[in-house]
């Protein structure tokens, strides 16, 4: 573990309600925080008479501070301890793949990397870590680039596999135009529950968001409008299909399944999958709606729902109390900011949760690991004047070598 130098969370900007004078409307400092962030109004009080909040660029400590339509507030975190993480260049057997601490470097040249992240760790930064990331990790390493490495699409913390980086502007103007296109090839493997799941599939749902009870109110979930058929390779068994309805914020959303491995034992498969479209956590969402769920995902259930029932957790540190959350998306190909929360307002997601021993019960988080899905393997076309075409894959855990 490492001191990182701690970070500055945007709180958001003072709005004048509808139909109020400019000049009488006034709120306090505390009502501000207490009203469009989730700390209690104690744990608030304690930051901003320590000293962690700031108006306009000023720290002020009076929880009764007068703010003003403009007034911009954010919170100064304290720096806290985040893992460390090796970067190795070299092929995916020169190691152990399921090291956690290592970041495996599979291509590079002057325009691109691709690199094997490990489950765990992040593609961005984000409440929880900060420098314990794959971008910071990268542009904090000692290697020369042409433009400063960025990854051009983002795998959840809990998936490994393959991420590419763009290391010039070119490259990553390209890249990022190949995945709008979706002219970049994505195959994926996950263990999922059912060693009864049809052969092949082809799963076509929307996927967007719909309610949940903390994280900004909403998650992303299956949104299925219109059933039609479509049919998999076992008997012309029927596998559902529908599209979003006109006006919802659902996007549509394609995953073709193929069985890799079938484990009667255990009633679990192996399964690849191939996804044209990269919504968030779009193969967790799909396996899940059609009645086969990650094994261990414990916030996708059958029907790609989310799981708002409380479920016990370990209980994270004094430390992480101001972060309890996770904007991270699988695969999330939309250049999306995350619907417009501001960074304190997705945080501090504790209340009303009870602890037992070392565990807290609360409800499920996109964070939340304990299930296996990886990036195997990406196809692209090279981003310079010459296209050439490239696969890259990463060596899948031992539970997924099929």
């Amino acid at each position: 573990m490492t001191m990182n130098q701690g970070r500055i969370y945007q709180c958001g900007t003072v709005l004048q309600p509808p139909r109020s004078n400019h000049k009488s409307f006034t709120i306090t400092l505390r009502e501000y925080l207490c009203k469009n962030n989730n700390f209690k109004e104690p744990a608030w009080t304690r930051r901003i008479g320590s000293g962690k909040i700031s108006v306009d660029g000023r720290v002020v400590t009076d929880p009764d501070f007068s703010l003003s339509p403009g007034s911009k507030v954010a919170y100064h975190r304290s720096p806290w301890n985040e893992p460390v993480i090796r970067v190795i260049d070299g092929s995916d057997d020169d190691e152990d793949v399921d090291d956690p601490h290592v970041l495996r470097v599979i291509y590079k040249d002057e325009y691109l990397m691709a690199v094997h992240k490990p489950s765990g760790f992040p593609t961005m930064p984000s409440q929880t870590y900060f420098e314990y990331s794959v971008l910071n990790v990268l542009r904090n390493s000692q290697q020369t680039f042409l433009a400063p490495p960025q990854p051009v699409h983002r795998l959840g913390v809990g998936t490994s596999g393959v991420v590419l980086i763009a290391t010039s502007l070119e490259a990553r103007r390209r890249l990022t135009a190949s995945i709008r296109n979706r002219s970049v090839r994505k195959i994926y493997r996950a263990l999922v529950q059912g060693a009864d799941i049809l052969s092949e599939m082809r799963i076509d749902c929307p996927i967007g968001p719909v309610p949940f009870p903390i994280g900004g109110g909403t998650i992303y979930a299956a949104c299925p409008v219109v059933e039609g058929d479509e049919y998999g390779s076992n008997n012309n068994q029927r596998v559902k299909v529908s599209k979003p309805s006109k006006g919802t914020q659902a996007k549509p959303a394609l995953s073709m399944v193929r069985v890799i491995q079938r484990n009667r034992e255990t009633n679990t498969a192996i399964v690849e999958v191939e996804i044209p479209t990269g919504r968030p956590h779009q193969i967790r969402i799909h396996m899940a709606y059609v009645g086969h769920p990650l094994v261990g995902d414990p916030l996708y259930r059958k029907g790609g729902i989310p799981d708002c029932r409380k479920q016990l957790f370990p209980k994270r540190s004094k430390q992480d109390e101001d972060i309890d959350t996770d904007d991270d998306d699988d695969d999330d190909d939309d250049d999306d900011d995350g619907g417009g929360k501001s960074a304190c307002g997705i945080m501090g997601n504790n209340v009303g949760n009870s602890t037992v021993g070392d565990m807290i019960r609360r409800v499920p988080l996109p964070r939340d690991c304990g299930y296996s899905l990886h990036a195997y393997q990406i196809t692209i076309d090279h981003p310079t004047p010459e296209g050439n075409s490239m696969t890259f894959t990463a060596k899948p855990p031992r539970n997924l070598m099929g």
